[in-house]
């Protein structure tokens, strides 16, 4: 089609110029940039030459005169010399098709600068977003790094034979789940679990491992107990990874919601670790993680953004490690993913486990305790 004369943009000036390896397609002599000139091979002025080749079917009946088809790159002062004169037929056909066999590498060379220029736009408007409010920029790219190709910050390595990985999509965990375990700093390469009839099974995967627990079996010594809270924090993670989305909705963004932020939390992710019949009694009438501290019924014992852990006086001391972020249960808004760890071993003992939940803000404003995987409805 024939039209007005459009001023390529620097970008599509700068993907011609690159295709063509920064030289003029009419000489195959270097052309400095700012002597680059962006060529129409059939003049735009010229709409009857146009008809005259499409008539012969030497030129497509969609033929665009301001498309990459009809573009090439050249020297100022050659261009100048070419609008002086028509070149020949054949010589139009032969530069019409020069410029059709590089038109696919300019329009890759273009969605990859704009790509380029999207993600540049996306962090500077991240970072302005994150400095105006408690959000960290890590935490803001990681959302968009979810958003645009499904990528989730891993706050564990997941204890998995060859893997070392920060981030992960949906299908790099699906694949995970199906490599052998390398737990305790792979040392430990099995998990072995029990049914109530006395059958054993021997898990190496995170699929064989959830597969067991799908058929009721459990981990039944003390030593199995823990390797089996080892495998199940990697498998959870992995699951999460596998089957989350990105959460269109948040109220854990703006501003951010850490595991330090106790009065955030509520009171049940330590209550678990109590044992003692009064403070049980005791924890029925507070609210967050920040009151069971105020009452003197735990104390904090290390406090990070993504891991705290709690000595409880009378029973089993609490970790919580979060492990990512996204919406885990399909719903549209974020949850968080936290591997809640119990253990005896400050006071001598050797019982310790733990497994996963979703932290999931409810009503009162406060992230609560829920299964995970959640259950599935019809």
């Amino acid at each position: 089609m024939s039209g007005e004369r459009k001023q390529p943009s620097t970008e599509v000036r700068q993907a011609i110029w690159e295709a063509w390896d920064k030289k003029s397609a009419y000489t195959g002599e270097p052309v400095a940039w700012p002597n680059l000139h962006v060529d129409h091979v059939i003049p735009v002025k010229k709409p009857k030459l146009l008809a005259d080749l499409q008539s012969k079917r030497l030129a497509p009946a969609d033929f665009d005169i301001n498309g990459f088809e009809n573009l090439l790159p050249s020297a100022n002062f050659q261009n100048q010399g070419k609008s002086a004169k028509q070149m020949e037929e054949n010589a139009l056909v032969y530069y019409l098709e020069l410029a059709r066999q590089k038109k696919p590498e300019i329009q890759r060379r273009l969605a990859a600068r704009y790509r380029s220029n999207a993600e540049l736009k996306a962090y500077l408007d991240l970072k302005a977003a994150s400095e105006k409010n408690d959000v960290s920029l890590e935490e803001m790219l990681t959302v968009f790094a979810h958003r645009a190709e499904g990528a989730v910050t891993l706050r564990i390595t997941p204890a998995i034979e060859g893997a070392n990985l920060a981030t992960a999509n949906s299908s790099v965990a699906a694949t995970l789940m199906d490599r052998p375990f390398a737990l305790g700093g792979g040392t430990v390469t099995e998990v072995i679990v029990h049914s109530s009839n006395g059958h054993s099974l021997t898990c190496t995967t995170s699929n064989e491992f959830i597969r067991a627990q799908q058929l009721g079996y459990f981990a039944l010594t003390q030593t199995d107990i823990k390797i089996a809270s080892m495998a199940s924090e990697t498998t959870e993670a992995l699951r999460a990874i596998r089957d989350s989305t990105f959460a269109d909705e948040s109220e854990l963004r703006e501003p951010i919601v850490k595991l330090r932020h106790l009065d955030r939390w509520a009171a049940e992710w330590v209550a678990g670790g109590l044992v003692d019949h009064d403070d049980l009694e005791k924890i029925a009438g507070l609210k967050t993680i920040s009151d069971v501290v105020d009452a003197g019924l735990c104390k904090v014992e290390s406090l990070e953004d993504h891991e705290v852990s709690f000595i409880v006086h009378h029973g089993l001391d609490v970790t919580l490690r979060e492990l990512m972020r996204a919406d885990l249960d399909g719903d549209r808004w974020e949850e968080i993913l936290i591997f809640n760890y119990m253990s005896a071993a400050r006071n001598g003992g050797t019982l310790g486990g733990g497994q996963a939940f979703m932290a999931k803000i409810a009503e009162d404003g406060l992230l609560h305790m829920q299964a995970y995987p959640p259950e599935k409805t019809e």
